[in-house]
């Protein structure tokens, strides 16, 4: 069974690809997309909390853990938005001989994702790497794990040094 927090991770890539694909949406209407998919057109007049009821694989009856969720997935949109010149700055610095222009969509946003929580979030590093990197298989390869593997770990070194 998926974990929470990365069904929120989910949601939180979901929403920024939507970002990334339409610049006109705004985050709220990327994170209801986000939300929604692959729900029904019938569950379209939901807010945003009532159709995360619908879809969150934990528990449906504590309330508190879905707002908690909501709240985190928004929390974590808007803050990769938000700081995205900075995030793609310690991105950048750990690339050798590429460009942001040359990563692949998906890992593009896996790393950013996982770099706004390296710099923004109390959570252990092991675990955002661990969440970045099977975020990755789930919407990548091995190979493409590994180069972001490699990305955060050079970015968690610089960090860290």
């Amino acid at each position: 069974m998926i974990t929470v927090r990365r069904f929120i991770r989910i949601k939180a890539f979901q929403a920024l690809f939507q970002l990334s694909n339409n610049p006109q949406a705004s985050t709220e209407e990327a994170i209801a997309f986000a939300i929604r998919y692959p729900m029904m057109d019938s569950e379209d007049d939901l807010n945003d909390l009532e159709a995360l009821k619908i879809v969150f694989p934990g528990d449906t009856e504590n309330e508190k853990s879905i707002k908690d969720s909501l709240d985190y997935l928004t929390k974590l949109v808007n803050g990769v938005v938000d700081n995205s010149e900075l995030i793609d700055e310690k991105i950048e610095s750990r690339l050798e001989d590429w460009s942001l222009k040359r990563i692949d969509l998906p890992n593009l946003l896996i790393l950013r994702l996982a770099t706004y929580e390296l710099f923004f979030e109390e959570i252990s590093p092991n675990i955002v790497m661990n969440e970045a990197i099977e975020l990755t298989k789930s919407f990548n390869d091995e190979k493409a794990s590994k180069f972001v593997n490699g990305v955060l770990q050079g970015i968690l070194d610089k960090k860290e040094a």
